[in-house]
């Protein structure tokens, strides 16, 4: 998803851009974004609902919200969950343990 929106901004905002370098970058380093980018995916959209794994908490369900700017070519992600369903508790739980490893 990040690499067709890399794309789209690519296209926009032409040669020269931040963008065009990112990816340059990206395709001389990284083996994976090359197939990726190969692909030629362009615009494609997030939907509502995301699942995250996680390897101590478990499964997560959570609602995704892409905000745009688009002056900035620059989007954040926000994931919330109903408040008091599992999930919600689930992403507490996360906030408090962060990367902390749990198993020995």
């Amino acid at each position: 998803m990040f690499t067709a929106q890399l794309r789209a901004v690519a296209a926009r905002e032409g040669c020269g851009s931040r963008a065009v370098s990112l990816a340059d970058r990206l395709l001389d380093c990284s083996p994976e974004f090359a197939a990726l980018w190969a692909e030629h995916e362009i615009g494609v959209r997030y939907t509502e609902q995301k699942r995250l794994l996680h390897r101590e908490i478990g499964l997560i369900t959570v609602q995704c919200e892409m905000l745009l700017d688009p002056d900035q070519s620059q989007s954040l992600l926000v994931y919330t969950a109903t408040p008091g369903s599992e999930d919600h508790e689930k992403l507490q739980l996360l906030s408090v343990i962060g990367g902390q490893r749990l198993s020995t």
